[in-house]
Order: C-alpha cells, then structure tokens, then sequence
C-alpha cells in the first residue's frame, strides 16, 4: 500500500519540478538552490551563536558572526553576478535552451528530493519498496 502512495508523490513531484523549472529556467533555478543554501547555512550559523552565547564560548560566536558576515558579503555578490545573466536569459535565442535546461534542473531536484523522503521514510521505519 505505501508503495502506490510513494509513487503517486513521487510521480506528482516529478511533475511539479519539472514544470517549475521550465517557467523558471535554469538560471533562476540556481538562483532559488544558492540562496536556500546560503539561508541554510545562516540558520546554522545563528543556532551556534546562540548556543556559544548560552555556553558562554566568544570565540565561537565571534567566528559565527564572522560567517555570517561572510555569507552576505557572498549573497551580494551571486546577486551582482546572477542579475545580468537572469537579464540575459530573457532573450529569445537563450530563453528556450534556458527553459529546456530548466526543466533537466527540475527533474534532478525531484531525483534528489525523492531520495531523501525515501531515506527519511525508511529512517522512520516505513519501508515503501
């Protein structure tokens, strides 16, 4: 039974990927992955700064705002380069191949988020095949 559920979800998530890459594009596509990496990474970043605060460790809480300090600095600057190219791939020339690559970005995303609720559903103890 869980089997049908599984793939039902995985099949409606491919769908999903793959579409919200085609509207977006691959160069949005990086865009939307870096940025949620770089907010993953301040969210660590302030849960240790938090914790070295509690644990009374200055030096770690120096170096995590150091990182944190860092990781916008990074943002700006993906930001100062990925605005031209996202300008860029508005073009009729590049927009279908940009569309195209999209969608294969897409399709991976759905590959890789596929396999982690399979990790995570067979970590619980549900075995789905």
């Amino acid at each position: 039974m869980f089997t049908f559920i599984f793939v039902a979800v995985v099949f409606v998530l491919f769908i999903w990927r793959i579409h919200k890459g085609f509207t977006n594009g691959i160069m949005q596509e990086v865009v939307n992955i870096l940025s949620g990496v770089i907010s993953l990474l301040c969210v660590v970043l302030v849960f240790f700064a938090i914790s070295s605060v509690v644990q009374k460790a200055m030096s770690t809480l120096t170096v995590c705002m150091i990182g944190l300090i860092l990781l916008g600095v990074v943002f700006k600057l993906c930001n100062l380069i990925f605005k031209p190219l996202l300008a860029l791939g508005n073009l009729s020339v590049i927009g279908g191949l940009n569309k195209l690559l999209g969608a294969v970005m897409g399709a991976a995303e759905a590959c890789l988020l596929s396999f982690l609720l399979y990790k995570g559903l067979d970590f619980v103890g549900i075995y789905v095949l």
